[in-house]
């Protein structure tokens, strides 16, 4: 499976709007807890508006939960390049802030999963490395490897590797290939945009941008 090389144009201008909106969170580097989407109270309430992820933390602990993001286990956790570490911080954070189950059932009462905005922070303040957890790019991924887009990824870890599957993949090196061919430069030719690039794409595989 390849990408039709007319798309790509408009995946890249798709991933480029996107960086340029929130250029200084994608280029700030460390340390994590200074990024602007973190920092701000304002600039993370907008990020958890725009992304739909503000309905996963507990009501009335948006704030507790940023300040949380900017102390050194989340730091910690985003250098493990696995996304195990991830995994483990959101189990954590989860009993805290995860938003609590309201239907009826064995899971009445307990706490939703955070891994959601989690991944989504991730993937803005370390780009050349982390994914957003997505429900169209996780379809996506699944769909261009052949497998049924239902099929489930258990944890962040196991779809950040089915991500570097596909970006490792002859889809990621025709993203990578395109751009030198066309005279890309830059920054839109670094892995930390090529692949914002593939994960537009692969989200338009999954269907975000459908009917």
């Amino acid at each position: 499976m390849v990408i039709d090389d007319s798309l790509l144009p408009i995946l890249i201008d798709t991933a480029r709007g996107n960086w340029d909106k929130w250029r200084d969170v994608f280029e700030h580097g460390t340390p994590v807890g200074t990024n602007p989407l973190l920092a701000d109270p304002a600039r993370f309430g907008a990020f958890c508006k725009e992304y739909s992820v503000g309905r996963t933390i507990r009501e009335g602990t948006r704030n507790d939960f940023r300040v949380e993001l900017c102390q050194p286990l989340f730091s910690d956790a985003i250098r493990d390049d696995t996304g195990k570490a991830i995994d483990a911080f959101e189990e954590r954070m989860r009993t805290r802030f995860g938003t609590i189950r309201r239907r009826v059932g064995a899971h009445d009462g307990t706490p939703g999963r955070v891994i959601s905005v989690l991944s989504k922070v991730a993937a803005f303040v370390r780009p050349e490395r982390f994914v957003a957890w997505d429900t169209f790019a996780k379809r996506g991924v699944n769909l261009v490897q052949s497998y049924a887009p239902s099929r489930q990824f258990g944890n962040y870890a196991r779809y950040l590797e089915g991500f570097d599957k596909v970006w490792n993949g002859e889809i990621g090196q025709q993203v990578r290939d395109y751009a030198i061919r066309t005279g890309a430069h830059g920054l839109e030719v670094e892995p930390r945009f090529l692949r914002r690039v593939l994960d537009v794409y692969l989200m338009k595989c999954g269907g975000r941008w459908s009917g």
